[in-house]
């Protein structure tokens, strides 16, 4: 358990970048982690200052108790670089920030500072959408839904999640899709059960975990599946893999990936297969 690495806000001193606070603050506490917030700038003393008066502002209306770090940035160097640099210098759990994204119909997202840093981040990201709904309310355990194909990169998730805390409580997802006719339907969910089982192994003994497969018909949408399953179980995030590399920028995250941010009314929380 990394209850005494931080869990670090990326903000640009806007109200939208803001929109992800409660929720890594509700993380946060999860973890027995300190909260910071991060805001990168260009150097000038003043713009400093007034950085580091929006982003207190910020954290007094949360209401809850977040340090402040205002970094300059290094020359010829890239905002997302700045922030990893911050998190790798604070050894953060975790990088939370606001994507920007404009969800499925572009497949795209808005910012780049948010690709640039899903590209390259050596920690799990808490990524917030533009249909990000305001934060629950504290509860007894932090529930992620976390979706599950079996594949390597799924694997990498289902590390970095057993890496943060045993008091995470995970539900692993699989959605299935009906054939048409269904004639195997029975004998593949039983796999994807047993896959799951398997799955479960790579998560902490004394972690509560459990298993959901959700049946769907072919075409209903896997995306609109882990939504209803997120929000059924009350759950305050959905966790899933990232591909950490492409030759098209805008297919890092994956279709589902990237739908689900634009639609989701949870925080993703991201890890990238190496």
């Amino acid at each position: 358990m990394n209850a005494s690495k931080p869990v670090l806000i990326a903000t640009d001193g806007s109200s939208h970048s803001h929109g992800v606070l409660p929720h890594a603050a509700l993380l946060a506490q999860a973890l027995e982690a300190p909260l910071i917030l991060v805001q990168v700038t260009d150097g000038p003393e003043a713009d400093a200052e007034r950085a580091r008066t929006g982003a207190a502002y910020a954290v007094q209306r949360l209401g809850a108790e977040a340090e402040v770090v205002i970094e300059a940035r290094e020359a010829d160097e890239r905002t997302a670089d700045a922030l990893l640099r911050v998190a790798g210098r604070l050894d953060a759990a975790v990088l939370a920030m606001d994507s920007r994204g404009h969800g499925a119909l572009r497949h795209a997202l808005h910012g780049s500072v948010a690709l640039d840093v899903l590209k390259t981040a050596n920690l799990p990201l808490l990524v917030s959408g533009p249909n990000l709904e305001p934060a629950g309310r504290e509860a007894t355990a932090y529930r992620v839904v976390a979706t599950s194909d079996g594949s390597a990169a799924s694997e990498a998730l289902l590390r970095e999640l057993g890496a943060l805390s045993e008091a995470i409580e995970v539900t692993l997802l699989r959605v299935h899709e009906h054939e048409p006719g269904g004639m195997d339907d029975e004998a593949a969910v039983q796999k994807c059960r047993e896959e799951l089982e398997t799955a479960r192994r790579l998560l902490p003994e004394s972690m509560k975990v459990e298993i959901v497969v959700r049946e769907i018909p072919r075409g209903a949408g896997v995306d609109t599946a882990i939504i209803e399953e997120a929000q059924e179980l009350g759950a305050h995030a959905i966790a899933m893999s990232t591909h950490g590399h492409s030759a098209r920028r805008h297919v890092v995250l994956g279709s589902v990936a990237l739908t689900l941010l634009g639609r989701s009314p949870f925080p993703l929380l991201l890890a990238r297969a190496v």
